[in-house]
């Protein structure tokens, strides 16, 4: 989606040029009024409330209490010692748009670890003229030749493994035939609470165990058409660098485990992988490796299975995950359901570099300089000043938006929160979000002294 330009707003305008004139007046009434204005500022101690209250840098409250865009679901609180800043409606799930690869980042590292890598395999066929490429579950397996980095940056590619093919039967037939293994995934493909315009406007592709550069149109374009039929593509191309005339042949059969090897390339390790996912979020590769930790977890090979398998990889780390419904990774589906409560207690320990996820703590885009919050103007009017100081993962659907972040240390302390504006599809609630997460981050210690 294309967002617009940030759009000022007279109030908070008006708050920014005469701080010291409103400040203590707006937090008296909040005080009595929080509830009818529909935000409330949890009870974090009447030292909270006096420090923030002082602090003409401190707007959280009363941006929170003014929220216009669509419905706020807000959870905020100290990365040090996990006390509550700002909450409303904080432990209702809600949809989550892309903040969902969080949860399937942590997964990831906790479950494979951070140094795995996936292997795409080719062992030889049945037949003496036959080869069989086996899937090994890495989308960013490329096309491209070798030095040529496509829209992931150190993957394996197709020529490197021809190569190792041809070495490796020297002597023998030439190959006439290419078969495939893709059973460690299993069907459907395609997420049926997933929209088809996700295909079409490139945002993911089928879910398949075989496929290269995420199965787009243009390996370089992040955003470029997916196809119907990634698992021809990738053979298909394979095929082409063995030689002239080879056959395809895409109806998956069985390899025995002992096979040997005529060649095996590796994906980046699951560490570079997570950074990749959540700085541009890509939704073919949160799918991917939410299967991997479903297969890793005993819990299946197929959608149904992520629920358990996430929930299971992230039993150690003290997230609840007891309101959490999973139906896909990436949080492409409109039907996943997740409470703010949950994203801000996963980014407390991911900003700590709790049970070893500092992998995910570094892919975390940093406000108006890399990723998803470097685009759309983000960051820019009043909430400029937190560029740089402010780092998360956004999340888009067509009715809601939101972000999940910690910010820099003010007056020692950070905070790390979830904000999710539902039930709205003017791209101005990312200013709303940006302003609110600047203003968390201008609040820092302050708001949470006792």
């Amino acid at each position: 989606m294309t967002d617009h330009q940030p759009r000022q707003r007279g109030a908070r305008a008006f708050l920014l040029r005469y701080p010291r004139a409103v400040f203590l007046v707006v937090v008296l009434l909040l005080s009595a009024t929080a509830t009818a204005i529909g935000a409330t500022v949890v009870d974090a101690g009447a030292g909270t409330r006096a420090s923030a209250a002082a602090d003409p840098r401190c707007t959280a409250p009363d941006l929170a209490a003014h929220w216009s865009a669509g419905q706020l679901f807000l959870d905020a609180r100290s990365v040090r010692t996990g006390a509550s800043v700002l909450a409303h409606r904080a432990d209702e799930p809600t949809q989550t748009g892309s903040t969902m690869k969080l949860l399937t980042a942590a997964a990831a590292v906790t479950t494979l670890g951070p140094d795995h890598r996936f292997t795409t395999t080719v062992v030889a066929g049945t037949a003496p003229d036959a080869v069989v490429l086996v899937g090994g579950g890495d989308p960013t397996l490329s096309r491209l030749p070798t030095g040529q980095d496509g829209v992931s940056p150190g993957a394996p590619h197709l020529d490197d493994l021809a190569r190792q093919v041809v070495a490796s039967r020297a002597g023998l037939p030439p190959v006439r035939v290419v078969q495939v293994d893709t059973d460690l995934f299993d069907g459907p493909a395609w997420n049926p609470t997933w929209p088809e315009s996700a295909r079409t406007s490139g945002s993911v592709s089928n879910i398949t165990a075989l496929m290269v550069d995420g199965d787009r149109d243009d390996p370089t374009d992040a955003y470029s058409m997916r196809s119907s039929a990634a698992v021809s593509r990738a053979a298909t191309a394979f095929a082409a660098l063995l030689g002239p005339g080879v056959q395809v042949e895409t109806v998956s059969v069985p390899v025995p485990a002992d096979a040997e090897p005529l060649g095996t390339v590796r994906s980046a390790p699951v560490a570079d992988l997570v950074a990749t996912l959540l700085t541009h979020s890509d939704d073919t590769l949160a799918e991917v490796l939410a299967r991997h930790v479903a297969i890793a977890e005993g819990t299946g090979r197929s959608f149904a299975a992520i629920q358990a398998g996430t929930t299971k990889a992230l039993r150690d780390t003290g997230i609840p995950t007891a309101d959490l419904r999973l139906v896909d990774g990436s949080g492409l589906s409109g039907e996943d359901r997740v409470p703010a409560s949950a994203m801000t207690a996963l980014m407390r320990v991911v900003a700590t570099h709790g049970h070893g996820l500092a992998p995910v703590d570094a892919g975390l885009a940093v406000a108006g300089r890399t990723g998803t919050l470097g685009e759309h103007g983000r960051f820019s009017g009043v909430a400029r000043e937190a560029r740089g100081h402010v780092r998360g993962k956004t999340g888009t659907l067509d009715d809601m938006f939101g972000l999940t972040g910690v910010t820099d240390e003010v007056d020692g302390d950070r905070i790390a929160f979830t904000v999710f504006a539902e039930g709205t599809a003017d791209p101005a609630a990312r200013q709303e979000i940006d302003a609110l997460a600047a203003a968390l981050w201008q609040c820092g210690g302050r708001a949470t002294t006792h």
